[in-house]
């Protein structure tokens, strides 16, 4: 038995949530960072070029849905292999997982560079900005199977118990995109001014790095890939990941969907709304990376130990992981409260944008407690391998309350209308969680 499965199947539950979680949110703080960064340059630009990724926002969250997803399936298929103690199957399953990825990754960039002007003119792009979209998507689909890769290498890393190589990439990443960015960006030094295509091209440079780093260090380091690529139980290994990956993508799908049609209603109040759509979308994915962190490290936490059938354990971890994301909840609702006119003007000093923007930071991190609780809950479902019930919460919050609660409120109330919708469905969201899975956590 290796140490880091030892270190989750015995002793205290908090320190193991905490360890787990901790490196994490470091990772995902750093990504966040930059995406925050990132738009504050290319905000820069003026708020032309801020609309412009404020289209590009939710189509890119659909796409990095479908990583994710891979990266949830990866994780819990492996978690659970690890806690049985197989170490053949590991090696074989993390394999397979990370040749599905750069099939199905490189696929879904190839046909979504093939239909940007489509589905950008749905969204309501217009010919201004238009050209500004498709040469910052053609370029950014370039880098998305490197990222990928990098993704789901961290995912069979995380399996083990080690989180800190994978914070440890996720910072790299970000660090590498922000010392690159204003050279792009702005044609700093010898480098060409590609304005909002600089941003992509870093993408794509910085995730090559980092692709390249993940894949060394799990064939010479961790000695974990084993040949051939190709095999004949291959689909077995598939299947058992998409078990998990199939639902988790069908939700972090649902969300950008839901945002990209938000982003259209958003549109009918002109570019100043879905500007502030996006600078708002940034500042929360940094204040909510606590609970993706909690459900990351509970994931692999409940994956292990269902693996080895002590259930115990599992309801333990979600008891402590639900605690810490109350008081996370709590904690960044009031920071954001005090700051909510302070935050946009490092962004945009558009009077509409920053109103906008505040009045969002304003209402909906009051119910961001309720929204830690659904990602806690949802993440030990997917661990032991009970997807389709996290699927239906995320499908009940993103599209079935939200849109249509969007749809009547903004058209009664303008854009306080779509924000108020967002504070009902993420209150009753969190209450269905609860109610829920009460029998299930039992």
């Amino acid at each position: 038995m290796s140490p880091h499965r030892k270190t989750l199947l015995e002793g205290d539950v908090p320190p193991h949530v905490l360890r787990l979680a901790l490196p994490l949110a470091l990772g995902m703080f750093a990504l966040n960072a930059f995406s925050l960064v990132d738009t504050w340059f290319i905000s820069q630009l003026g708020t032309r070029y801020l609309a412009a990724l404020g289209f590009c926002i939710p189509i890119m969250m659909l796409y990095m849905g479908v990583i994710f997803g891979l990266n949830v399936g990866t994780s819990a298929a492996l978690a659970r292999v690890y806690g049985e103690g197989d170490m053949v199957k590991f090696s074989r399953m993390a394999t397979d997982a990370l040749t599905l990825g750069a099939v199905v990754i490189t696929a879904a960039a190839a046909l979504g560079f093939m239909l940007i002007v489509p589905i950008f003119r749905l969204l309501g792009a217009g010919d201004g900005l238009m050209p500004l979209i498709w040469k910052y998507m053609a370029i950014w689909y370039c880098g998305l199977p490197f990222l990928g890769m990098m993704m789901i290498g961290n995912a069979c890393i995380r399996a083990t118990g080690d989180t800190r190589f994978p914070s440890a990439m996720m910072i790299s990443l970000s660090l590498v995109n922000m010392v690159l960015d204003p050279f792009l960006i702005f044609g700093w030094g010898p480098f060409p001014r590609l304005e909002l295509a600089g941003a992509a091209v870093t993408m794509v440079t910085s995730s090559y790095i980092m692709a390249v780093i993940s894949m060394w260090f799990l064939i010479f380091r961790k000695r974990v890939l084993v040949a051939p690529i190709w095999h004949r139980d291959i689909f077995s290994s598939w299947k058992r990941i998409m078990h998990v990956a199939i639902p988790s993508m069908i939700s972090n799908q649902i969300s950008p969907i839901s945002a990209a049609i938000i982003t259209a209603m958003a549109a009918g109040f002109g570019k100043e709304a879905v500007a502030a759509l996006g600078v708002a979308t940034r500042i929360e994915s940094m204040s909510t990376l606590v609970f993706y962190s909690l459900g990351a490290g509970l994931s692999i936490f409940a994956g292990q130990n269902f693996g080895a059938g002590n259930y115990g354990r599992i309801y333990e971890a979600v008891r402590v992981a639900t605690k810490y994301a109350l008081y996370w909840g709590a904690f960044i609702a009031a920071a954001l409260w005090l700051a909510a006119y302070r935050i946009p003007l490092f962004f945009d000093d558009n009077e509409t944008v920053v109103a906008y923007t505040a009045k969002y930071l304003h209402w909906v991190p009051l119910t961001y407690f309720a929204l830690g609780v659904m990602v806690v809950y949802n993440a030990k479902l997917n661990a032991i391998g009970r997807p389709f019930r996290a699927t239906a919460l995320i499908l009940l919050k993103a599209i079935v309350l939200y849109v249509p609660l969007a749809w009547y409120f903004q058209e009664k109330m303008g854009f306080e209308g779509i924000l108020l919708s967002l504070v009902i469905t993420n209150l009753a969201v969190g209450a269905i969680a609860v109610l829920w899975n009460r029998r299930v956590l039992g």
